[in-house]
């Protein structure tokens, strides 16, 4: 059956496509695009520790990724909302990308618990972006249309069996290391992202699901040890071809064009990302000659962590992750404030602290 946008896709090809990727533009790309990972893999070993930096970097890509679907934030008010309040009183945007890091850092928990991820996985993942409309969807008459003309240009596939059916031919392409000799990773993440958003299984929430599994494939496939390469923010400035490409796809089958945007995303998004982690490191070193110069111990290796695990802080949380009094707090506050590491504004009684050079390196 042919390709008609206002009928539902039940007719998708299962995984592997039907097409020969070794193509000289397509491998030169590839290449391309490895070794930037390979040296963004080898930025992240230069910090003292690495582990730092996910959930700040994940909330920068929640920030682009939540914007692809329209819902905008910035880099600083989820950074100082994670701070300012209580996971019940967040709402919002802020909300949202929240959801987003801790979606990812399920993800990559269960991925580190287990070694692979299957479809229920997959819904847990979609589960904590979209609690109140999670699970695999069992309505019909789901449509994707133009953001301008309204005129529908896609429906997903529907019913229950036949999108069980479709992840499930997903999930053992996801966990498939056997066909890595015929098509490198990198292809093979930019086609798996197609299929997921192709499929569509969830009510809300199939695209960025669908990016977060493009960073945990990296780590599963050791191209990465830590989910730190993001392309929403490349996604989210080319967002009219994102789509286009995708529905190319489906209508023409050129993944050619689609496979060649994935890459080219990989290798500037890898690039940029290697760039910040050196800033953020050259920033440690400065920071730490601060306090030698002006003759504090305050930032020792556990301070530094805490420093750069977010950009705001409070004595109840620097307490916490710390194990420490709060009084003892305040006074490490006092001395960073003193020696010029970080500045403080009030939130109706209590001090917060921000780290400004931080804060400007980790936003877009």
């Amino acid at each position: 059956m042919s390709f008609k946008p206002e009928i539902p896709y039940n007719e998708l090809p299962n995984l592997p496509p039907k097409e020969d990727f070794n193509d000289v533009e397509l491998l030169k790309l590839v290449n391309k695009a490895n070794n930037s990972i390979y040296e963004l893999k080898g930025a992240a070993h230069i910090l003292p520790n690495r582990f730092v930096l996910i959930s700040p970097f994940s909330i920068r890509e929640g920030v682009a990724s939540n914007g692809v679907e329209n819902i905008n934030t910035t880099v600083s008010e989820v950074l100082k909302a994670d701070i300012i309040y209580e996971e019940s009183e967040l709402a919002g945007a802020e909300k949202e990308v929240l959801n987003y890091r801790n979606a990812l850092m399920k993800g990559f928990q269960i991925f580190n618990e287990r070694g692979f991820l299957n479809s229920n996985d997959f819904i847990k993942i979609q589960a904590i972006l979209e609690p109140s409309k999670k699970g695999i969807r069992n309505v019909s008459d789901i449509a994707i249309r133009n953001s301008k003309t309204k005129k529908i240009i896609y429906t997903p596939p529907e019913g229950k069996d036949i999108l069980n059916d479709k992840l499930k031919n997903f999930e053992d392409y996801f966990n498939d290391k056997e066909g890595f000799e015929d098509i490198d990773p990198l292809i093979r993440m930019a086609i798996m992202h197609y299929q997921f958003e192709a499929i569509h299984p969830f009510l809300e929430g199939n695209g960025r699901t669908g990016r977060i599994l493009m960073v945990l494939y990296l780590v599963i496939v050791e191209r990465l040890d830590l989910p730190t390469l993001f392309i929403s923010k490349y996604i989210l400035e080319n967002r009219d071809e994102y789509y286009k490409l995708l529905l190319e796809v489906t209508k023409e089958g050129n993944w050619k064009n689609w496979i060649k945007y994935i890459l080219v995303g990989i290798d500037r998004q890898a690039k940029e990302t290697r760039n910040k982690i050196l800033e953020i490191k050259q920033l440690i070193i400065e920071q730490k000659e601060i306090g030698v110069n002006k003759k504090s111990n305050i930032l020792s290796s556990e301070m530094v962590d805490y420093l750069f695990s977010n950009s705001f802080y409070s004595q109840k949380k620097m307490a916490e992750q710390l194990g420490i009094h709060r009084n003892t707090a305040s006074k490490y506050f006092s001395e960073l404030e003193k020696i010029g590491i970080v500045n403080k504004f009030k939130y109706k009684k209590e001090n917060i602290y921000y780290n400004e050079k931080f804060l400007n390196l980790l936003s877009y």
